[in-house]
């Protein structure tokens, strides 16, 4: 295995030259540059990552706090941010956060403990206080608190489209099926929203709300048998996300409802199966580049010690298919 001292000799300079060339120094002309790189190539030289992180005093790696992988938008998430942070230099340390508050703050604790500089996190009801506690940086996804920085789609926007589009086309008696209601969670504001329209309009409407927990295990046949059970003159459903909504799609296919002749269905976040199904789901997307950007940019700002925005939106677009 090659050594800092065998890439020194192979370039001949000195070692301390070497060194400032893996920590990125502006004080190394090109040509030294490319001279010392040239010889980590030939040797396959790979710095000692755990090293340059104590001279340097921190680690260039952010953690991300998720809810599942197998969610699709966190999934799709978790790519984006890992992409925006490579492009900066960064690695990303994911690890999953499970449905509860003791298991959050284990798994948090984890990742502050595994030498990350800062924390990207799914939001998690009751939390706040902890995060703002906390001496890493952290940035939280899906959150209003103004007790700790946070970044989200525009979640009142997003419900004032799917609605008004649900209108449009005709709809006037409609369910929407929202996810947890909890405190200062961004996603109440599509609920809120959809209430407001609805009322504003003299339209017909009915809420379920579906728990965290089966939220995290994609568990929706209960509420949904629900909603057809109990409701028989329905003609359009907004619902929280888009693995809902193609259930919602396939359960209407099912009972002989032609969709979106008898019912219109609206979902939310545009993952990539949505216009694979059939017929292709009308949705709400969520710009997942930009939110990864904006949060990898906020928590690296954090660690940089530079001033940020507590609250900051991105705007969702309604993107229009065969469901409605």
């Amino acid at each position: 295995m090659s050594t800092i001292n065998d890439v020194a000799k192979e370039a001949n300079v000195s070692t301390a030259t070497v060194s400032r060339v893996i920590n990125g120094s502006s004080r190394i002309n090109v040509q030294t540059e490319k001279r010392v790189l040239d010889a980590m190539a030939k040797l396959n030289y790979s710095p000692n990552t755990i090293a340059r992180s104590l001279a340097k005093g921190h680690n260039d790696c952010i953690g991300f706090l998720l809810p599942d992988l197998n969610l699709p938008f966190w999934a799709k998430l978790a790519h984006e941010v890992e992409k925006c942070a490579r492009s900066h230099g960064w690695n990303v340390m994911i690890s999953c956060a499970p449905k509860n508050l003791d298991d959050y703050y284990s798994a948090y604790n984890r990742l502050s403990g595994s030498m990350v500089s800062g924390i990207i996190t799914t939001y998690i009801g009751g939390a706040d206080e902890f995060i703002k506690a906390s001496k890493t940086p952290t940035v939280t996804i899906g959150s209003i608190s103004k007790s700790s920085h946070s970044i989200s789609s525009n979640d009142e926007q997003g419900g004032i489209f799917a609605t008004r589009h649900l209108i449009s086309r005709g709809c006037k008696k409609i369910i929407h099926i929202s996810g947890e209601m909890l405190p200062e969670r961004s996603s109440n504001e599509r609920t809120y929203a959809f209430v407001k329209e609805c009322e504003r309009n003299g339209i017909q409407y009915k809420l379920y709300e579906t728990s965290l927990v089966d939220q995290v295990e994609n568990n929706y046949a209960g509420i949904i048998g629900n909603v057809f059970y109990e409701n028989t003159d329905f003609d359009g459903i907004f619902a929280s996300n888009d693995i809902l909504a193609s259930m919602c799609l396939s359960t209407s296919l099912s009972l002989g409802f032609q969709v979106p002749r008898d019912i219109k269905i609206v979902g939310y976040d545009d993952i990539p199966i949505s216009a694979m199904m059939y017929p292709p789901l009308t949705t709400i997307r969520q710009n997942y580049q930009k939110l990864s950007e904006l949060a990898v940019e906020t928590v690296l700002n954090l660690i940089n010690g530079i001033e940020v925005p507590k609250i900051q939106q991105i705007s969702v677009e309604l993107i229009v298919r065969g469901t409605t």
